[in-house]
């Protein structure tokens, strides 16, 4: 099984499926957006962002990006990764292949290229293997050596199924309502540790996934 999944054919294949189920997905729901106001501020002054989600999360979050300027995707390279990279380019979003490994983060180079072009990327800081809702050493040095804006963001559907997988990935099914929360912008203090930095960024990515759950109740 595993051959079949790290098959070049078989991802470009299962990650169109995965896309036009998105789109149905999308297409076929009621979405609302929450604090969008701080995304439009962000843009505004046109420096680079990174938009941090949780990995349970990854599914549907192109679809909270509805402005101009183009969203990049880091995304691991793993097989699954690959297929998640196929998946989404059908939906206009470009992916760096790397990971917010414990210890560091690969692609650091053109990560921080991109970074210094005022590019918006996206991070699941938790992945690619968790721990679940635990973010990486590797994310928080990347910050501290940026000083990027970081704001996180959840969404969450009426409809759900949470997977037996390590980060109790979120399955939705169309015909859903969706609600997708923004949170407050986050820098990383250099009068404070890295531990309490990653504190106050999880405490927030934890309270609007938190919030974007009830607003969908």
């Amino acid at each position: 099984m595993k051959k079949i999944f790290k098959n070049k054919y078989f991802q470009i294949f299962l990650g169109w499926v995965i896309s036009m189920y998105l789109r149905i997905c999308f297409q076929t729901s009621i979405w609302f957006s929450k604090n969008s106001e701080i995304v439009e501020d962000l843009i505004n002054k046109n420096k680079s962002v990174i938009i941090c989600f949780w990995h349970n999360r990854l599914l549907m979050s192109v679809f909270c990006w509805n402005w101009e300027k183009p969203f990049k995707m880091l995304i691991s390279g793993h097989s699954d990764g690959k297929i998640i990279s196929e998946a989404v380019s059908h939906l206009g979003i470009e992916t760096i292949r790397g990971s917010a490994r414990k210890e560091k983060l690969s692609s650091l180079k053109k990560i921080i290229n991109l970074i210094e072009n005022n590019n918006i990327l996206g991070f699941t800081p938790d992945g690619p293997r968790g721990p679940n809702e635990e973010i990486k050493d590797g994310f928080m040095s990347l910050l501290k050596k940026t000083n990027v804006t970081v704001l996180p963001l959840s969404y969450s559907a009426k409809f759900k199924i949470k997977l037996k997988t390590w980060d109790e990935f979120i399955f939705v099914p169309p015909l859903n309502k969706f609600v997708a929360v923004w949170g407050n912008p986050f820098k990383f203090d250099k009068k404070k540790t890295s531990k309490e930095n990653k504190k106050i960024l999880e405490k927030e990515m934890n309270r609007i996934t938190m919030l974007s759950d009830n607003l969908t109740k």
